[in-house]
């Protein structure tokens, strides 16, 4: 983290003033002031920003707002830093009670980014944000980049459990602590899981099934084993009621069997009746058939007659559309061979010729790979880079001359200006003291012309309270004159009257009789009007003497305002003030001279530093432009003895034209060649294919001529004329269907004979017999079965759940041994990572008491050389158990033991603190735990060291502030103002004061 600009308003010392830290990032400087001039209240400002309270134990948040603040103004603070490369800026104001209000203004925060997007507008969530960003909360801030006054060796002295908690965050060792906890949910989520088990144990038990069987029901059992046992007895008597069930089931079953069997006998008989009654319906139908049979049997035969030679028609078909084809391949492969034979000899002629030019051609290319090197885009330029390195040389010559001449000017200019810090901060004395004077005069102004305000308005109140006692007194006669209007009272009466109908209302009771009142009289002597008038005179003397009430408490106010209050004379005032505003003028001028000739001299004494700068750089270019110049002219030199040429162009199109004409050449070359192989394998593979189709032109020829010979042998002794009818015959399609129908027809007929003659036998009568006894009685007898197999089959599936319930009872209290087993495993896992066991150190603070000895190493390289090799750090191993073992003891090497840390000098103390707060900086930096530490302020404690170790500790921070961290350092020792080169000035006024930075 870095900061970057700081601006405070109304905040402690500082009426409104801004503090921009950009150019003291990055180095060491001292923050330098007298006692109570509010150097500290800088470090309060930085901490409030960030966390809305100040960085100073003990100090509220209203103590923070200036004392000289106005009543109507806030106290604000806005701080913008830098975190990884990213900036941030955080707004707040402060709480404050406002006079004449009972609750305070509240505080207010906003976080904006680099880019002013608001990231957080609430309190809660801008400490949330900034913590987030940060990596850090406000007491670990204090402990590693703030160092307050008083606190500075709190993380060297803190206990071990404070320590843990800086450490935890800086190292993210929470994951180790996370781990522990992990590891304690997942025990107790195997004890709940063992629970659940036993309770599901208990649960399959109970499901156990006893109903059928003489066992009583157990539900609890002094251990698992049992259970099994007492679960493998009820399967056991369950297995043996099921044997009983059944022999008594077969019985039933034997009984409807016979009956059955009785029935099935009677049915056969009448089916064998239907059946025989049936098939002579068939023997007619098949009858009808005969004649359509007869025909195909006789196309069958013609063409199981044709089909003898079935296979030579079909041949000889083939035989000769195959001897067409192939003559007509013949001829066209015939041609081709021919035109591929005068293709290659004319390439051939060309390839021996273009072998010829090969040798030549060789060496034209080797001339080419020779030079090609030198076709480089560095060549093509060298010309044009050669004259402007040249003009560049003499180009910067001349600016070196210029250059020259503006730095004596500086100088001269220099020694013209005579103002000095010292003249400029008496002038912002003398200018603070008479702002100041001015201020108070302007205060005095302004309180006098005040008081004179609430006189004259004391004034103007007792007027209006005598006019409106005037009025009153008229609106009292006006009413005595209405109340004598009245005929029938007294006057004293008519207004009691009045008094109580004006308070009487429709539907409520009266206050006198108690009756609920159902009409508004008009009594009293009065009518409406009269109310009306009545009630208006009343109300306007009530309004005059509120208003009176009023007058008289703001008299009261003014008064005391007033009291013991010196009456000052304005104008008197008034010419002292303007005297006073004159002098400040006057002096603001001087002042505004002297500051602008500061900054002239400054802004000089820069630019000198800057041109001086700048003309070591030309001179360095001027030498390097030189040996450019130089190494190029002899690269040119080279080019133009190599190849002969002096233009890079004509050079180039040369080799263009020789790596083109080499290209063709070796293209024209391969192509040819391939051209030749390609031409000659086609003619080989073309005289192939003619002299296999002739060979196979002949061979269809022989063999059409004898499947012919075949064929015409048939058709003679089978009386047939042409080969088209017997091709019509064999590719008949129907003829299966055919064969089909006819074996169908035989079939059923030789069965339907078969069929009769066999029930003939059979049937003993040609009459049917009734069954309805017989079904009947079957159907009792099924009733009988079927209850006494629900009956077996309702105690076989409570035998099944038994064996189940069996099963899954051994699996669970399988489950749970192996659960238990794992428990314990876990459960001493649990305790050795919580610290219960060995060394007593939990598992988190294991790792962070590895980090702490790694930061006291790097510690004590400092801490020996400070303390002239007397003293080192190290961790205490005393009481070491799961909350202790962060303890820091002190080993002193003069004594040869180990002292507690508070036994430390002041000045001993504070180097110890010094150099554990420089290592933690740098360990963080290594581990790089996405925490960035680039910042760090400290709060006094230089003034218990001695010339020696002073020295050696600046020296400490000088060194660390060249690694590029921003140290900032409050203190009073004047040796530190010699040493430092940047110093943040704190210059008081009265109740203000105000900063400024100086580079000396």
């Amino acid at each position: 983290m870095k900061l970057i600009n700081l601006k405070v308003e109304y905040f402690g010392p500082f009426e409104s003033e801004e503090i921009n830290f950009r150019s003291l990032n990055n180095k060491l400087f001292l923050i330098s002031g007298r006692t109570g001039s509010g150097k500290t209240m800088i470090f309060d400002a930085i901490v409030y920003a960030l966390y809305g309270s100040a960085s100073t134990a003990g100090r509220d948040e209203e103590s923070l707002r200036s004392q000289f603040a106005p009543i109507d103004k806030q106290a604000e603070v806005r701080l913008t830093f830098d975190v990884r490369g990213k900036e941030y800026t955080v707004e707040r104001t402060l709480k404050y009670h406002k006079p004449g209000n009972k609750s305070a203004t509240p505080p207010k925060a906003v976080l904006y980014d680099g880019e002013g997007n608001i990231l957080a507008g609430k309190l809660n969530e801008v400490r949330d944000a900034v913590e987030e960003i940060v990596k850090l909360n406000r007491a670990q801030f204090r402990k590693i980049l703030i160092l307050p006054q008083g606190e500075f060796k709190e993380l060297l002295v803190s206990s071990s459990t404070d320590k843990q908690e800086i450490l935890r965050t800086l190292f993210q060792t929470g994951r180790f602590l996370n781990f522990e906890l992990n590891l304690k949910d997942k025990l107790k989520e195997q004890s709940a899981e063992a629970a659940k088990l036993d309770m599901r144990i208990n649960e399959c038990v109970k499901h156990i099934h006893t109903d059928d069987i003489d066992i009583t029901k157990q539900e609890e059992f002094p251990n698992y084993n049992i259970a099994l046992e007492y679960a493998d007895g009820v399967i056991f008597s369950y297995k043996k009621k099921l044997e009983t069930l059944a022999e008594e089931g077969k019985k039933f079953k034997s009984e409807l069997d016979q009956k059955q069997q009785a029935l099935l006998k009677k049915e056969k008989h009448n089916e064998q009746i239907n059946q025989l009654n049936e098939l002579k319906k068939s023997k007619e139908s098949l009858k009808e058939q005969a004649k359509s049979i007869d025909a195909w049997r006789a196309e069958i035969a013609d063409f199981e007659s044709v089909s003898s030679i079935r296979y030579e028609l079909l041949r000889h078909q083939e035989l000769k559309t195959a001897g067409r084809k192939i003559k007509e391949s013949l001829a066209a492969e015939t041609k081709q061979e021919t035109h591929l034979t005068e293709k290659l000899n004319n390439s051939a002629a060309q390839l021996e010729e273009t072998k010829e030019n090969i040798p030549d051609m060789n060496k034209r290319q080797q001339q080419y790979y020779k030079r090609e090197s030198f076709l480089s885009s560095s060549y093509e330029t060298l010309g044009d880079e050669i004259a402007s390195l040249t003009a560049e040389s003499e180009q910067k010559e001349a600016d070196l001359k210029k250059l020259s001449a503006y730095i004596e000017d500086i100088k001269k200019k220099l020694g013209k200006l005579t103002a000095t810090y010292k003249k400029a901060s008496e002038l912002q004395e003398q200018h603070s003291e008479l702002r100041n004077k001015s201020r108070q005069l302007e205060n005095e102004v302004q309180e006098a012309h005040s008081d004179r305000k609430l006189i004259d308005e004391r004034i103007q109140i007792k007027k209006n309270i005598e006019e409106n006692n005037g009025d009153i007194s008229q609106l009292k006669k006006d009413l005595s004159v209405f109340n004598t209007r009245l005929l029938d009272y007294d006057e004293e009466t008519a207004q009691t009257l009045n008094h109580l109908i004006n308070h009487l209302e429709l539907g409520e009771a009266c206050p006198v009789c108690e009756q609920t009142v159902l009409e508004l009289p008009e009594s009293g002597g009065f009518s409406k009007e009269d109310r009306r008038e009545l009630n208006t005179l009343t109300e306007k003397i009530t309004d005059y003497e509120e208003i009176n009430q009023k007058h008289v408490m703001r008299i009261d106010v003014i008064d005391e305002i007033l009291k013991d209050k010196e009456q000052k004379d304005e104008d008197m005032l008034e010419v002292q003030l303007k005297s006073a505003e004159e002098e400040t003028e006057k002096t603001a001028k001087m002042l505004a001279e002297t500051n602008s000739e500061l900054e002239q001299k400054e802004q000089l004494n820069n630019e000198l530093a800057r041109e001086n700068e700048n003309m070591h750089d030309l001179m360095m270019r001027s030498q390097e432009v030189k040996n450019a110049v130089n190494q190029l002219t002899a690269k040119l030199q080279e080019f133009k003895e190599v190849t002969g040429y002096k233009d890079f162009s004509a050079f180039k199109a040369h080799m263009n034209k020789e790596n083109e004409d080499i290209k063709e050449f070796q293209e024209n070359l391969n192509q040819l060649k391939e051209t030749v192989n390609d031409l000659t394998k086609q003619r080989d593979l073309t005289a192939q294919k003619v002299k296999s189709l002739e060979a196979d032109a002949d061979k269809t020829a022989l063999s059409e001529a004898k499947f012919n010979s075949k064929i015409e042998k048939f058709m003679t002794q089978h009386g047939y004329t042409d080969t088209e009818t017997l091709h019509r015959i064999i590719n008949d399609e129907s003829i299966d269907e055919k064969k089909e129908k006819v074996k169908t027809f035989d079939d059923e007929n030789l069965s339907l004979n078969k069929s009769l003659e066999e029930l003939k036998k059979t049937l003993e009568s040609t009459e049917k017999v009734s069954t309805e006894e017989d079904i009947k009685a079957i159907n009792e007898a099924e009733k009988a079965l079927e209850s006494a197999r629900e009956y077996y089959a309702a105690v076989n599936e409570r035998k099944n759940q038994n064996i189940n319930s069996k099963e899954y009872l051994a699996e669970l209290i399988s489950t749970f041994n192996a659960s238990y087993e794992e428990f314990s495993q876990l459960n001493e896992l649990v305790e050795a990572v919580q610290g219960k066991k060995g060394q007593k150190v939990s598992l988190e603070r294991y790792v962070l008491t590895y980090y702490l000895e790694r930061i006291l190493e790097l510690a004590n390289v400092r801490l020996t050389a400070m303390t002239n090799h007397r003293y080192k750090l190290q961790r205490s191993m005393k009481k070491v158990n799961r909350y202790s073992g962060l303890d820091i003891e002190v080993f002193d090497y003069y004594n040869n033991q180990a002292r507690n840390i508070n036994s430390l000098s002041g000045g001993e103390t504070f180097q110890a603190s010094l150099v554990l707060a420089l290592a933690l900086n740098e360990m963080l930096q290594q581990e790089s735990g996405g925490i960035t530490l680039d910042t760090m302020l400290i709060d006094e404690g230089f003034g218990t060291l001695d010339h020696e170790t002073l020295e050696v500790a600046i020296s400490t921070l000088i060194d660390l502030q060249t690694t590029g961290k921003t140290i900032g350092i409050i203190s009073h020792v004047e040796e530190l103002k010699e040493r430092m080169e940047h110093i943040l000035y704190v210059k008081p006024d009265n109740e203000r004061s105000t900063t400024k930075i100086v580079t000396l």
